[in-house]
Parts: structure tokens; C-alpha cells; sequence
């Protein structure tokens, strides 16, 4: 907790391997954040990069004492990847509170204050928002997917059931992190954000989805088709340990359109009607999002936005069933 000898309250995680092209963005918004200097810690673990990443990290905060930059070269035993990362940081860290961030998001001005105002006496992880920075209709698309889930994540949240971190946006308290054994006790997750909050919700530990334009975060999205499907790849890690009623949503979506075509052979008018419930269900969730936190831009796609649902989840479920390993960060799994 801060004191005199000790004032840091909140520290930052942020690990970052070959973001020599997002780094600076990241540190540019968390440099502008609305909190106490004196109050705060941003602990920068660069991931053994091999690009200008730290070059661009010590230009930036050569004169800022509350960044702190370590060289990650050395495994934690059991772990590999961003999970090491964030691993070592935290016996680095002083704050009551550990937020989590990637080098490819920017957050908001208020992000720390918003997201700490979530935090109860028994609250042990808040889960902010994110979306995509806007880039045509690809970065929408995903930006909507973005806030669907998450809004599914809000609603089962307000149920009391946990369903899942994020890691690009997410904050702990450093009683509920050590309650878990931190990484080291969790163990190597591709999907390290999924590994702690579900860590934390089986400790007893209170969960909150935290659901307002303030905490929205947003992120560069991925440019190439091939780059998607890597991330669905591992993101379907995650998704295939979440709760039963997540993967028969998306084996829902996946499933759907084929299903009801077989459907149709025999009823028709059924299948015709199931398909446009579930189109209205979709997009009506999506127009909810769009109005409760602003993000007016998205309403031009939203309309078109349940086919590009549809479309990806028939390919992460195809993406996860096909043989092979999981690449990220340049690195094979």
C-alpha cells in the first residue's frame, strides 16, 4: 500500500517484443495519463528484441524516472513467452494495484482513476475495454467483435460468472496476484490474460467487467489475413478452456448458416427464420454497445457486421482444427 517511504500505488505491466512500430503510441498515452507521477510505476519488459525497440524505449524515457525498462532474456522455470515477461516484472513491482497493457494498445487519459474506481474490498481483477483504432472497414469489423464480446463478458459478469481476461486491458491487485502464486503458480498459458483471471475468480476473489467509454483502450489492428488467423489460432487456446456456454457460442456461429442450409431442406420458412432472428439478436447487441459507450463511428458497419461474424468463426473453428503450431511473436508453440 503507498506511504510516505513507499508512495507507488499503481504499477504497469507492459511486455513488448519487436513493437519497434506501436512501442512509442503505447508510451506516448501511458506518459499522458491523468494520475499522480509520484503515485505510479510503468515497468517495460522487452522480450530479447531483436528490432529498434529498445532504442525507441530509452529515447523515451531517458528523463522519466517512473518508467522502468528491463531486458528479458533469462526463462522463468514452467514458463515461456509474454507469461515470463509479465512473470519477472512482477517481482519488480511495488504498487497495490499491477494494470496490464500491450505495446500495441493506447490507453485512455483517465484509464488508471476509471479503472481503480471498479475496485472493491474483495475485487481482485477489473476487466476494461477494448477496440480497434480505426483503420477502414476491417478495423471496424473487429472493433465491433471486440465489443460484442466484451458485452457478452458484461453480461455474464453482472450473473457472477467469470468468463475471461484481458490482457491488453486489464488490472489486478497485487494481494489477489499473490494469492495465486503470480505466473510462476499458474503455470505457461498461451493465453496468460484467460490463465489469471480465471486464477483469480477460483480464488473467491470478487470480478468486474468494467463497461464505460473511459476505460476503452484502443489497439493497432492487424493488417493481413494470414496475421488474423495467427491470432485466432491462439486465441482459440483460450476460448476452448472458457466456460461450456462461450464454446457453444462460437460453435453456435460457426455452425449456424451451414446448419440451417441442411435445415432447409426440409423446413425452409424455419430455417429462413432462425437465421434472421439471430441476425437481429447480433446486431441488436452490437447497437446497444454502439449507444451505451459512444462509439458512434461503428454505426455506419454494424449493419453488415453479424456476416463478418458468421464468416470468422467458421474460420477459427477451422483454424483450430487443422494440425500444425501456434506462432506469435515470431516464436513457435
Amino acid at each position: 500500500m503507498s506511504n510516505e517511504s513507499n508512495p507507488v500505488l499503481v504499477s504497469i505491466l507492459l511486455a513488448a517484443r519487436n513493437e519497434e512500430a506501436n512501442i512509442e503510441r503505447c508510451l506516448r498515452s501511458l506518459e499522458a495519463l491523468k494520475f499522480p507521477k509520484e503515485n505510479i510505476e510503468i515497468c517495460i519488459g522487452d522480450d530479447d528484441s531483436s528490432d529498434e525497440t529498445a532504442r525507441i524505449i530509452f529515447d523515451f524515457i531517458t528523463d522519466k524516472r517512473y518508467f522502468k525498462y528491463f531486458r528479458v532474456s533469462d526463462q522463468t522455470a514452467g514458463l515461456k513467452g509474454k507469461a515470463n515477461v509479465l512473470a519477472q516484472l512482477a517481482h519488480h513491482t511495488s504498487g497495490k494495484y499491477m494494470f496490464f497493457c500491450d505495446a500495441d494498445i493506447a490507453v485512455p487519459p483517465d484509464w488508471v482513476d476509471k479503472m481503480l474506481a471498479h475496485f472493491e474490498e474483495n475485487t481482485g481483477v477489473v476487466v476494461g475495454l477494448t477496440r480497434m483504432k480505426k483503420r477502414g472497414f476491417l478495423s471496424d469489423f473487429l472493433s465491433l467483435e471486440w465489443l460484442f464480446t466484451l458485452s457478452l463478458m458484461r453480461f455474464f459478469a453482472l450473473l457472477n460468472i467469470p468468463v475471461s481476461g484481458l490482457g491488453n486491458n486489464m488490472a489486478v491487485t497485487k494481494k489477489a496476484y499473490d494469492a495465486v502464486g503470480g505466473y510462476e503458480g499458474i503455470g505457461f498459458s498461451l493465453v496468460e490474460d484467460y490463465a489469471l483471471f480465471m486464477a483469480i475468480a477460483r480464488e473467491k476473489f470478487g470480478f468486474v467487467q468494467a463497461y464505460t467509454k473511459d476505460v476503452i483502450a484502443f489497439s493497432e489492428p492487424v493488417l493481413t489475413f494470414r496475421e488474423l488467423m495467427i491470432q485466432r489460432k491462439r486465441w482459440m487456446e483460450g476460448i476452448m478452456k472458457s466456460p461450456l456456454v462461450i464454446r457453444l457460442c462460437l460453435i453456435f456461429c460457426a455452425l449456424l448458416v451451414p446448419g440451417m442450409m441442411l435445415i432447409a431442406v426440409w423446413d425452409p420458412l424455419r430455417s429462413i427464420q432462425t437465421v434472421v432472428s439471430n441476425y437481429f439478436f447480433i446486431t441488436g447487441i452490437c447497437l446497444i454497445a454502439i449507444m451505451i459507450l459512444k462509439q458512434w463511428d461503428l454505426f455506419q458497419t454494424v449493419f453488415l457486421f453479424w456476416f463478418y461474424l458468421i464468416g470468422i468463426s467458421c474460420l477459427m473453428l477451422i483454424v483450430y482444427l487443422l494440425p500444425g503450431n501456434t506462432l506469435w511473436k515470431d516464436r513457435i508453440y
